[in-house]
């Protein structure tokens, strides 16, 4: 088992990278484990989501060779078992993410900061990280995770990692929230400063009672200790996702994120005062002026000193508030058989289970085909691109769906649709006005979508046109486009993006983004700006659901399983393979697309910036 400070020491070598990436953005790293030919497949022909709620029955499948892996972690009290398997092996990194409460900043008397920062001292982290996951987790109090670049975990000027009680019964205390022993003549629980009785309820998801209902327990011993009535709860995760999603009542949610960009331009939404009420936005309903003060800084520097003191001054502030308080980042481990296939890719976002391992899989007996049947342990709440951040929804829609660039293995852009790409300001343009930013981006002419219709440039125009004039309807993947003032495709295979302002991040604002076909999503004969909310695919089969990736959806049970089969239309399909003991070759699509090196023009993109979704996943959540 490794040592606190032994994690820290594996965990800062990769926040190190993270870092030199960002203050170099021309470096753009390959990691030689992973290979070159990264986009070519699918080899196999299926792949079924079986879901599987309960943690011991995957582990019992996986044993029984019912799935080939989880796309969950593991509780490390299965470690010994797994391991002792000759047909299972392990992947563990320590996870881009974190479990943590969601706190209610907008209801009374959760609203004041105080009780929330008393909580947060009382909080016993060092608890969970030896009760709940028996060692395998580390203490981390920052919003931002830990491998992350931008983190100042260890600049923070006091931490929440012990529970210190007797710090947040003084804090308490000095907000009048008195002990009321009228009412409860023996517990004597605190009166809100008003006088009145309050009590925290604290939610957590009913199918993991060991972890997330260990955490909530934790929670609750602390708030007693500070002498304030609390009861945990357990619920469905997909019920009380959506009732964050919407604003609605809670005190605190209990629940895991896991972010898939070294970006953090999130922090400019997720926490700002004017989306408190906006669905999808600041779950939290966190509103502080100071904080907002930043925002601008964060959002529109050009230079990585001036974002990152705006980042460091944002996580200063959200730590001293504890809108959120994060109660672990823990070694993901997953576990997958290696007796069937082989060809599993690892990934520091998605670990062994992500798109890449489902691209490159194949068969061990040189076989073609195979059927790889991966667990999930919730049910998707919704295929719907704009409205979920389900990582068991992300974990199949990943499939389906073209972007520009996608994520590497090591989190760099990796191109998909994208040939080339040119950045352009007015220094290097005199064409570009004054303060704009302007993207021309080549695709590539082999891609269609699975309708049989071509996919071309003015399928990405209108992807940025559909998310900026659908905002005002309420869709989130506007978010990140409000300074977007022209997309157009002045050939079928070449779209051109201008922003009307220079920054780090506009590469992250529509690299990553899932690539839509104008035919089905268009405001006259299609699904419409309005419609991006109501569209509901695959769960109504009357609705469209075009897509244009390495897999195609083809059948599903709801609850049960989801399957998804090999395009054999996709643009990187193997033309022709021949696998075998002796020899492996495979002919590769034509056009092939290779890395083109003006992405290093692009001003620290290394990772992608959408808030909620809309293919660029900042963050997935989890029970």
């Amino acid at each position: 088992m490794l040592s606190n400070k032994n994690k820290r020491i594996l965990a800062f070598s990769l926040a190190a990278a993270f870092l030199f990436m960002a203050v170099s953005p021309a470096i753009i790293t390959v990691d030689a484990d992973f290979p070159s030919d990264l986009n070519v497949g699918p080899y196999v022909e299926k792949a079924v989501f079986q879901v599987i709620a309960n943690q011991d029955q995957r582990i019992l499948a996986l044993q029984a060779g019912e799935i080939e892996f989880d796309n969950s972690f593991f509780d490390p009290v299965h470690l010994p078992t797994l391991d002792a398997d000759p047909d299972i092996s392990i992947f563990s990194a320590l996870r881009f993410g974190y479990g943590h409460l969601t706190i209610n900043c907008r209801d009374y008397p959760l609203n004041i900061s105080g009780f929330r920062r008393a909580f947060a001292f009382a909080f016993d982290k060092t608890r969970v990280t030896v009760e709940v996951l028996d060692g395998f987790s580390q203490e981390h109090d920052s919003i931002v995770p830990y491998p992350n670049g931008w983190c100042t975990e260890d600049d923070l000027p006091y931490h929440y990692y012990t529970a210190q009680v007797a710090e947040g019964n003084g804090i308490l205390d000095a907000l009048g929230f008195e002990r009321n022993f009228a009412t409860y003549p023996v517990e004597g629980w605190r009166s809100a400063p008003d006088g009145n009785p309050f009590n925290v309820v604290v939610e957590y998801s009913s199918s993991s009672p060991e972890i997330a209902g260990g955490v909530a327990t934790i929670a609750v011993d602390a708030l007693q200790d500070l002498h304030v009535n609390a009861e945990t709860r357990a619920a469905d995760f997909n019920e009380y996702i959506s009732r964050l999603d919407s604003h609605g009542d809670y005190d605190m949610v209990f629940y895991a994120s896991n972010y898939l960009t070294n970006d953090v331009d999130w922090l400019a939404r997720r926490y700002w005062s004017e989306n408190a009420d906006v669905p999808y936005q600041n779950p939290t309903n966190f509103r502080n002026a100071t904080y907002d003060s930043w925002r601008d800084q964060l959002l529109y520097s050009t230079t990585y000193e001036e974002v990152y003191e705006a980042a460091a001054a944002m996580q200063l502030i959200l730590h001293e508030n504890v809108p959120l308080l994060v109660c672990y980042e823990n070694t993901y481990m997953q576990g997958y058989r290696n007796d069937v296939f082989e060809g599993h890719v690892g990934d520091l976002a998605y670990y062994i289970s992500g798109r890449w391992t489902l691209r490159k899989i194949h068969k061990i007996d040189g076989t073609p085909g195979g059927t790889v049947t991966v667990a999930i342990g919730q049910e998707p709440d919704s295929f719907n691109i704009f409205t979920t951040n389900s990582a068991y929804s992300a974990a199949i829609l990943n499939n389906l769906w073209p972007q520009l660039y996608k994520y590497s293995p090591d989190l760099t852009p990796w191109p998909d649709l994208a040939e080339n790409l040119i950045t352009e300001t007015h220094a290097e343009n005199s064409d570009v006005p004054d303060g704009h930013t302007r993207f021309t981006i080549d695709i590539i002419q082999n891609a269609t979508w699975n309708d049989g219709t071509p996919l071309t440039a003015e399928d990405v125009a209108f992807t940025f046109t559909y998310a900026f004039e659908s905002a005002p309807y309420g869709n989130p993947a506007g978010t990140t486009l409000t300074d977007l003032v022209a997309a157009y495709a002045p050939t079928p295979y070449r779209a051109v993006l201008e922003f009307g302002t220079e920054s780090y991040w506009h590469f992250s604002n529509f690299a990553f983004n899932f690539i839509i076909p104008k035919h089905i999503f268009n405001d006259v004969d299609g699904i419409g700006y309005q419609g991006w909310n109501t569209w509901n695919p695959v769960f109504d089969p009357a609705e469209p659901n075009v897509n244009a990736g390495p897999f195609t959806f083809t059948d599903f049970e709801a609850g049960e399983f989801y399957e998804i089969s090999a395009n054999e239309d996709f643009y990187y399909y193997p033309q022709e393979t021949t696998t075998g003991t002796d020899t492996d070759t495979t002919t590769e699509p034509e056009p092939t697309t290779t890395f083109n090196a003006m992405l290093a023009v692009v001003a620290g993109a290394v990772g992608a910036a959408v808030v909620i979704l809309v293919g660029g996943f900042v963050l997935l959540r989890q029970k």
